[in-house]
């Protein structure tokens, strides 16, 4: 089902983080990839490549590398997330035009991440956006159920007093826009202009759950502001 609602109905913007609301090609998830790998090799005694293979498979299996190496290795979860985040947050680059276009859309705005709130923080501060969301709900916040794990949503929901048929969530990566679409979300997907970008991050064959495919977030929040009468679809 594809739908559109008009810009002035909707209440809530939920934003995944990581590789949507900063470029992908900036390096801050390579490098936050490659200090998983490491803890992954570290706590199974294991060389790099192999690690890497298994880290692969917890994400495939639980989400998250975290919730696989919770879930088969005890691992502490803060020890985890502590590690992987010690990383160089000035490949971030400030985005005075996302600031523009986030100031100019109506509505709360709220980050929904697999990642810490710490992380959160420091990358929406080098943003400079950190003043333009409400909050983040993370993965600590959701009981550490991952997305797309459909409770963690539901806990967003109730949390943050959201009515999903009046809010949008954007996403780069579309089997975790399933679950919010399935509350009645309004869902949009990032798809980045990368030929390598991994299958299992694409709708698929039945992914009517997406309803609006984008090809640059700050392109299409400034089309938004420019035309309120619009549909959400560009």
């Amino acid at each position: 089902m594809n739908r559109s609602i008009p810009l002035h109905d909707s209440e809530c913007w939920v934003f995944d983080l990581d590789n949507t609301l900063y470029p992908a090609s900036n390096g801050l998830m390579a490098e936050v990839s490659s200090r998983m790998t490491l803890f992954v090799a570290q706590v199974l005694g294991v060389a790099a490549d192999e690690a890497l293979v298994e880290q692969k498979q917890l994400y495939r299996k639980h989400g998250t590398t975290l919730r696989g190496l919770m879930d088969e290795y005890a691992v502490d979860p803060w020890s985890f997330l502590d590690f992987v985040h010690q990383v160089d947050y000035g490949q971030v680059d400030p985005s005075p035009r996302l600031a523009e276009a986030l100031l100019a859309l109506p509505g709360r705005k709220i980050v929904f991440t697999n990642a810490s709130t710490k992380h959160a923080e420091r990358v929406l501060d080098r943003l400079g956006v950190a003043h333009h969301f409400e909050g983040v709900f993370d993965v600590a916040a959701a009981s550490w159920q991952p997305k797309p794990h459909p409770t963690a949503y539901q806990t967003l929901v109730e949390r943050h007093q959201i009515t999903p048929a009046r809010s949008v969530m954007v996403e780069d990566i579309a089997p975790n826009l399933e679950p919010a679409a399935a509350l009645g979300m309004t869902t949009v997907w990032l798809r980045h202009q990368d030929a390598t970008v991994p299958a299992w991050t694409t709708p698929g064959e039945a992914g009517d759950y997406v309803h609006h495919k984008i090809g640059n977030l700050i392109e299409w929040l400034g089309s938004l502001s420019a035309s309120q009468s619009q549909p959400l679809d560009r």
